[in-house]
């Protein structure tokens, strides 16, 4: 398999890197987190690059999925989040997808699991697409407790109360590697 990453940006409330392995049967294995706060993003970068210092992962991602918002530039700096990872090195995919489309390519690859419909996986039966490895424990708490509004039952927007970030950084991780592209060829005329 190849190691990816995905990461959810923070300052005062922590950035999240995720790294996994997709593997030749389309699963996918996280292995590491790292979850910092008030850490600026020069550093994580080094880190990412890196590797996480686990089961030998010692060497930077193939690719890292960013949200989509990173592509924004800094008041301060003029260069976006994106800019900077992609200067440090990383091959940055900041696909945009809406959260909800997001969530389900998420739910899709944990289905499985729950004894829904899949195709055929590793071991000749329908198996999940998603797996977390135990010392993850910031992204299991962060499953565990995600959740959407009590009090707005039709809401379709998580709640945002810090248990968001590390399912966010899964999210961009999984979209980056699961959103279909459809390429067009066309003419100026």
């Amino acid at each position: 398999g190849r190691l990816i990453a995905g990461m959810d940006f923070g300052f005062r409330a922590p950035t999240v890197v995720l790294w996994a392995i997709h593997d030749e049967h389309d699963a996918l294995w996280v292995l590491a987190e790292r979850v910092r706060a008030e850490t600026v993003l020069d550093e994580h970068a080094r880190a990412i690059l890196e590797g996480p210092g686990v089961d030998g992962l010692d060497s930077a991602p193939a690719w890292i999925g960013v949200d989509p918002a990173g592509r924004q530039r800094n008041d301060q700096t003029g260069i976006s989040p994106s800019s900077l990872l992609r200067k440090a090195g990383l091959t940055v995919r900041d696909t945009r997808a809406g959260t909800q489309e997001g969530l389900m390519m998420v739910r899709a690859r944990l289905r499985p699991a729950a004894g829904g419909e899949a195709v055929e996986g590793c071991g000749g039966g329908p198996s999940p697409k998603l797996f977390v490895h135990a010392r993850c424990t910031h992204l299991i708490e962060c499953l565990e407790r995600y959740h959407y509004p009590a009090d707005r039952p039709e809401s379709t927007s998580p709640e945002k109360d810090g248990f968001d970030h590390a399912a966010d950084a899964l999210r961009y991780m999984v979209q980056s590697l699961d959103r279909r592209f459809e390429t067009r060829r066309g003419a100026y005329l």
